[in-house]
């Protein structure tokens, strides 16, 4: 379940890079898609070091 959760983190960094490429808000590239990838990073390491 890990592993799934951790190559699922890819996906709202993506769109954070699609927001950043096409000029729109950086308060919602980061704030928003960046900080969702890193608590998916988070929980996924603690899925798989459980």
């Amino acid at each position: 379940m890990g592993w799934f959760m951790l190559a699922a983190a890819g996906m709202p960094a993506g769109d954070a890079l699609i927001v950043l490429r096409s000029n729109g808000p950086k308060a919602v590239a980061y704030g928003i898609h960046g900080a969702t990838a890193v608590v998916m990073v988070a929980i996924s390491v603690l899925l798989l070091v459980a």
